[in-house]
């Protein structure tokens, strides 16, 4: 397993520190989150963000506990953040006594060091499918007087993204031994179980705490205030000389049946012993390490042939990104089935984000199972021909509003039974199973979606008389550049862009390939993909600037065109990067080179160059600016998949492209330990230098795209 390392030169202050984050996840969607230092930064952090209907109804539970240390006359507050009242700030900066901090996505440890003589380990992991969380405390005291530790949970009862500063839930709280249960009032089949092993309680300084400053809410131009409710303080005795393990568990009960006073009645006392949390610390480690291996037992290919093993020596990258994509798969109670989440700690599911991940989270990491669970999640939801663009955070149901999800389904299923092919440790039952599991359970998906998108379906999708596919209009924003501010379109695409054709066409072709292995008549899609295949260079290719234009608007009337959008956007790397080619080595050469010189910026590309009137080159501020620059120029991780990809059909198999294609992704692999979340990869990038983070801190298709890059593009040409 990877281990990320920090000392304290890493938090030179308490903004630098607040600003890298890190996170771990149970499998349900819940999360456990914070700061370097130990801060919380913005309102998706907490100890427990626990889902409640995984993997959505994200609430925050016990957002974290606060230490403070006397040892005789000497008192040391770790306690880390910014209290606002009355427009007056206090600052503490328990990050002063912080001397390292280890992540190895299994855990995280803080180490303290309080005087000379007394130290404290702390560590935070999260019980496997299961909305719990464990902390333990390891102190050594070397000096001859008795220390003591004031544990302080903040325990709160808010959705994940709304903030409690003027309205702090009220609770309904029973002690039971050594567990305290709450139950928010706000919600009285849910309750909060926090179990000590041991310590002395004090329950007089129970109270509501308000004004902590959120310094990234802040930046984002919200309030960045909130509170929450202290409801009690624990203290631990550690005598002269000795070291003593301690342990504390948060756990949130839902209930179908019971609720308020008879579900708190219902509390039990979750006895711990002082190193219980440890055990679930082991479990956790165990379980990524059983991952990294699984990733790196794989056959490599070697310029196309097949190896007979692995090397000797596991591949340090494959499996960061490999423990990395673990994060992203969770349970969905709505299908007893997997999923993909889109990214931490903003997006729950989304088909377009689960397609284009798809490859590098499960087939790259030979998670294979789970694979075929997404698959049959999405194949559920279809309606109309179209798989659902997104899955809200709350009981309301998906929404479809996408032309590119149902088309990159085609290119997950095909990746499947090709990995499952190419993987001589697969089994010939196993790879007969999946097949016929592929005939019952999706391939009858497929040819709704295709005949839909040929008939047409909503969001005005439907094919040309060319063969082309045209998708959107008015105020429908169809393609992964998808935002609108108001009545404002900020990229209007509706005619025919050019990745959606690129799919359109691959789609094709894989129904083709499909009716061969099932003994089906694909000759209807043979001679579509031709009509596709013709219409689409005569529409797209921009034979001044040897590139591809970004949008095309067919007349059908007059069998021509009568737009061409010029922009210079990284959909035509799309196009090039999918299975079945579409244009000839000159062409792809040309597009390649044009998205390098204009496009390419070290941690992503660029979604606009930066020559077009416009460009923004920022990814700051509110909301509202922040839409304005999404698709405008800001610089996307995931697509440095299609580059690398892109980059290896039209330059070929050569050593020194394989030396280029890792100097390509070089900056976004130094990323992943040196700015916002340890060990992830962040959705968006300033398109100006110096390109800081923005969006989700760890991205599914981010990390899933460079994983697949690598193991395609990168590994097989060693």
């Amino acid at each position: 397993m990877t281990e990320y390392t920090y000392t304290n030169d890493n938090w030179p202050d308490y903004e630098t520190g607040s600003h890298m984050e890190w996170c771990l996840t149970n499998g349900l969607g819940g999360y456990c989150s914070g700061s370097l230092v130990g801060s919380l930064n913005r309102t998706h952090q907490g100890y427990l963000v626990a889902a409640l209907y995984p993997p959505t109804h994200r609430y925050v539970t016990l957002e974290r506990i606060k230490e403070y240390v006397a040892i005789g006359d000497e008192e040391y507050d770790l306690d880390c953040s910014r209290i606002e009242k009355k427009g007056n700030i206090t600052e503490y900066d328990g990050f002063v006594y912080l001397t390292k901090v280890i992540y190895d996505d299994a855990s995280i440890l803080f180490q303290y060091k309080c005087g000379d003589s007394v130290t404290i380990d702390k560590t935070i992991s999260m019980k496997r499918d299961s909305n719990a969380t464990a902390i333990a405390y390891d102190i050594v005291n070397h000096t001859d007087k008795e220390a003591e530790v004031y544990l302080t949970p903040l325990i709160n009862f808010r959705e994940h993204d709304k903030l409690t500063y003027r309205a702090v839930p009220k609770f309904n709280v029973l002690r039971t031994g050594n567990t305290l249960s709450l139950v928010p009032r706000v919600n009285q089949f849910v309750r909060i179980d926090l179990a000590f092993s041991g310590g002395q309680y004090n329950e007089r300084n129970v109270k509501y705490e308000s004004g902590t400053v959120l310094i990234t809410q802040k930046e984002l131009e919200e309030e960045g205030l909130t509170s929450h409710y202290t409801p009690c303080e624990v203290a631990v005795k550690i005598p002269a000389g000795t070291t003593v393990s301690y342990s504390v568990l948060c756990h949130v009960v839902c209930s179908e049946s019971l609720q308020g006073f008879a579900l708190l009645q219902d509390a039990g006392d979750y006895f711990l012993e002082t190193r219980d949390a440890h055990k679930i610390f082991r479990e956790s480690r165990k379980y990524y390490e059983r991952l990294a291996d699984r990733a790196s037992d794989r056959v490599y290919k070697s310029n196309g042939a097949l190896s007979s093993k692995a090397p000797d020596t596991p591949d340090e990258t494959l499996i960061r990104l490999a423990l990395s994509a673990d994060h992203f798969l969770s349970k969905r109670t709505s299908t007893g089935t997997g999923t993909i989440l889109a990214g931490y700690p903003y997006f729950t599911d989304w088909g377009r984000d689960t397609m284009i991940a798809f490859t590098g989270l499960t087939l790259c990491t030979r998670r294979y199972e789970e694979a075929g669970q997404i698959l049959l999640t999405f194949a559920h939801y279809i309606k109309d021909g179209l798989i659902p663009n997104m899955f809200p955070d709350d009981t309301s149901g998906p929404l479809y509003n996408t032309a590119d999800a149902s088309l990159w389904f085609f290119i997950a299923v095909y990746r499947y039974i090709k990995y499952l092919k190419d993987d001589p440790k697969v089994g010939e039952n196993y790879l007969r199973d999946v097949l016929s599991f592929i005939r019952k359970d999706i391939f009858p998906g497929l040819i709704d979606i295709t005949e839909h998108y040929i008939e047409g379906t909503d969001y005005s999708i439907h094919m040309e008389n060319n063969g082309l596919i045209h998708a959107g209009s008015d105020l429908d924003q169809v393609t992964w550049m998808d935002v609108r501010v108001d009545d404002k379109v900020m990229t209007p695409r509706h005619g025919c862009p050019v990745e959606i054709n690129a799919l359109w066409y691959n789609a094709v072709c894989i129904m083709e390939y499909l009716c061969k292995i099932y003994g089906y008549d694909g000759a209807r899609y043979a001679e579509l993909s031709a009509k596709i295949k013709n219409s689409f260079i005569k529409a797209f290719w921009n034979d001044a600037r040897h590139c591809l234009y970004d949008v095309v608007v067919y007349d059908a009337s007059t069998d021509d065109y009568t737009f061409k959008d010029l922009s210079i956007r990284p959909n035509q790397l799309i196009a090039i990067s999918l299975p079945f080619s579409i244009l000839s080595k000159t062409q792809e050469k040309s597009v390649v080179d044009l998205c390098m010189n204009k496009l390419y910026v070290g941690p992503g590309v660029r979604s606009l160059s930066d020559d077009n009137n416009d460009y923004h080159g920022q990814y700051r501020g509110s909301l509202a600016k922040r839409d304005e620059a999404y698709h405008q120029g800001t610089a996307w991780s995931y697509l440095l998949g299609s580059l690398v990809s892109a980059y290896r059909r039209a330059y070929g198999p050569s050593k020194d492209v394989t030396v280029k294609l890792e100097s390509i992704l070089e900056p976004i692999l130094t990323h992943m330990s040196s700015e916002a979340a340890i060990g992830g990869i962040s959705e968006v990038f300033d398109g100006d230098s110096p390109h800081r983070p923005g969006g989700c801190y760890n991205q599914a298709w981010s990390v899933g795209e460079i994983l697949r890059a690598y193991v395609e593009d990168i590994l097989p040409y060693r």
